[in-house]
């Protein structure tokens, strides 16, 4: 068995969707088998290791790794819906923390410079109830963003130093999670099946639970505060204000292009901040509703696409002199998900994004 670590056997299961039954057909075993295998009740036979290896496409290092495995808690805030199995979400789990270890390997041999960093500002030390729209004034300064709509939210993160993963969860009922641990980048994972306005959204909420929720001294429910972070982070208040006044839906889809939300996020701000009674925001969910604009809106945004993993591995491959089998060995397999990779050579190792560019 050597130095295999069994929570490995189950993160790789996992990572592919797969459940033990499926493993122990791959390796030709049986279920109770590779039970005892991830339970680490009975040795693995150096047949079966290498049979595990080629079923799930991951190098025998894999198995071999230490590395923390984080959990739900603390470490992951998901947003998730009721009707999630405990499958998809053991799968997203598994490939977050697989992301986690290759990010940390991928640092030792190149590092990210931040241009503006990463701040924490954690809610026990914001008075009121006003914590989450306070910590999102805080962070649009920290991140040093100029009045009005962010035209680039994935850029603005990425020079803050954090790594933005856009993946296909295989399920729509999970939008996104995080990870923020000492001594990595902050990386945020988000599902690849949304509309580019829900997108942009869902990775701001993932940037509110970065900055209040890294400890698990909650003030009050994380998710409601994590969604007031976005509100006020993408749409503050004291700027769009003036706009939502005699709000209709024409209005809301031409502020929808100006400020990268959508439709509905635009009707729920002006409804909050007092700028539409409470007649007339029903009168446009209903209005939306029967168009079909509550499933589907009109003019959905471009997706934006990070970069910052996608330069890391080309660093590897250009500066670093890193061959495909070299890189294989570095990430343990090849199969890299939906993380696309530059076609342009990159040769910079400790910045990742030209200084004269503008991130927001």
């Amino acid at each position: 068995m050597g130095n295999i670590n069994p929570a490995m056997i189950a993160l790789g299961r996992e990572s592919r969707g797969w459940t033990q039954t499926d493993l122990a057909s791959a390796i030709r075993a049986a279920q109770g088998t590779v039970s005892k295998y991830e339970l680490k009740l009975i040795p693995i036979p150096e047949f079966h290791i290498n049979e595990i290896g080629r079923a799930l496409d991951y190098d025998r290092s894999f198995f071999e790794q230490s590395d923390l495995i984080v959990g739900l808690g603390g470490d992951f805030l998901y947003r998730k819906r009721a009707r999630l199995t405990a499958r998809d979400q053991r799968r997203v789990e598994a490939e977050a923390n697989i992301r986690k270890i290759q990010v940390v390997r991928l640092l030792r041999g190149a590092a990210i410079e931040e241009r503006y960093p990463f701040p924490a500002i954690p809610l026990e030390e914001i008075a009121g109830r006003r914590g989450p729209e306070r910590a999102a004034q805080e962070a649009r300064r920290a991140f040093r963003i100029p009045r009005g709509p962010i035209r680039d939210l994935t850029r603005v993160l990425e020079n803050a130093g954090a790594i933005v993963f856009v993946i296909n969860f295989g399920t729509d009922l999970i939008d996104g999670t995080n990870i923020r641990l000492p001594g990595i980048a902050p990386l945020l994972f988000l599902n690849a099946n949304v509309a580019g306005e829900r997108h942009r959204f869902n990775l701001a909420h993932e940037c509110g639970h970065l900055i209040m929720h890294f400890s698990t001294a909650f003030t009050g429910d994380p998710e409601d505060e994590a969604n007031a972070f976005a509100q006020e982070f993408l749409m503050p208040k004291e700027e769009i204000r003036s706009d939502l006044r005699n709000l209709d839906l024409a209005a809301a889809l031409r502020l929808k292009r100006v400020w990268g939300v959508s439709m509905a996020a635009i009707i729920k701000r002006a409804h909050e901040l007092g700028q539409i009674s409470d007649a007339t925001y029903r009168r446009l969910f209903t209005q939306m509703g029967a168009k079909g604009l509550r499933t589907r809106e009109p003019e959905s945004l471009p997706f934006e696409q990070p970069e910052a993993f996608a330069r890391l591995l080309d660093v590897h491959r250009t500066k670093l002199g890193f061959a495909e089998e070299d890189m294989r060995q570095l990430l343990f397999t090849d199969r890299m998900g939906e993380i696309p990779v530059p076609k342009m050579p990159q040769l910079r190792i400790s910045t990742l994004f030209d200084d004269t560019a503008e991130g927001i």
